[in-house]
């Protein structure tokens, strides 16, 4: 004789109850720390992206080259100083500006216009001028310094904006004015030479002139680093009416080594004129 058994349902003790959501309860503590990280990380790389940027285009980027030369100097190869503000790379404060060619950064799709200033906190990123630094304080605020992100500028105010440019002004047969004879004619010739520098000056450009002797071997100081024009004529007083002969470069000049030994070839012949 067959017996049939016939199953009882069981039910969830307490203590099973309590284990399910003791491994439910550190599951999701795992994920919020989990999610916490990697929210953190995503801050902290942000910020670390908008700082490098702002040094970059207060700088320029050393690695753009254009013809073996570097081509981006930033807003101080354009202005000829260091922004006062991080607004100054968005608005000029002195309105119309033959050199400056901002806004040299641009809000992405879901940024305010603010947002270039603003760090993956929210608070707003500190540009120091005088030491040459931008920082993030981390969301932490002033105390935390563990958590500051503080990026330098690679230069000096002195290497951005104290630099030397020289060199001379050549005939067609790479003679210098100096060596021209008789000594009659090298008086003349040395006195219509003229060359004329020109770089930025608070976002203008501006020329500076030098005459004479001083043209045919120039040297100019406390000049900021870019691509700036040179300017070199002569005019030949022993033809009549007198004609000037004139030659133009671009001349780059780099941070803390400035730009040496520039040679302004004109298509003249010290020692044929006229």
């Amino acid at each position: 004789m067959l017996t049939a058994t016939r199953g009882r349902a069981r039910g969830v003790t307490l203590l099973e109850l309590l284990v399910v959501l003791m491994i439910l309860s550190i599951i999701l503590t795992a994920a919020v720390k989990t999610w916490d990280v990697t929210l953190e990380r995503g801050r902290s790389e942000t910020t670390s992206r908008k700082l490098n940027q702002l040094v970059n285009v207060i700088v320029g980027e050393p690695e753009y080259i254009v013809a073996g030369h570097r081509a981006d100097f930033g807003f101080v190869g354009d202005v000829g100083r260091l922004p006062n503000n991080l607004e100054e790379l968005m608005v000029f404060p002195g309105g119309d500006s033959s050199r400056w060619r901002g806004p040299y950064l641009r809000a992405t799709f879901n940024e305010s216009p603010d947002g270039f200033r603003i760090d993956g906190w929210g608070d707003t990123i500190i540009y120091n001028k005088d030491s040459l630094f931008l920082r993030s304080y981390g969301g932490r605020g002033y105390a935390d310094k563990t958590r500051w992100q503080t990026v330098f500028l690679p230069y000096s105010l002195n290497d951005l904006t104290n630099n030397t440019l020289d060199g001379q002004i050549v005939d067609v047969r790479g003679a210098s004015p100096l060596d021209a004879q008789p000594p009659a004619r090298r008086d003349s010739i040395i006195s219509g030479l003229k060359v004329i520098l020109y770089y930025p000056l608070e976002g203008k450009l501006v020329p500076l002139e030098k005459l004479g002797s001083e043209a045919a071997h120039f040297t100019y100081t406390i000049i900021p680093q870019g691509t700036h024009r040179l300017v070199g004529m002569y005019v030949n007083v022993f033809r009549h009416p007198a004609e000037t002969t004139m030659t133009t470069a671009d001349v780059t000049v780099y941070p803390a080594l400035g730009a040496h030994d520039v040679t302004l070839r004109l298509n003249v012949d010290w020692n044929s004129e006229p």
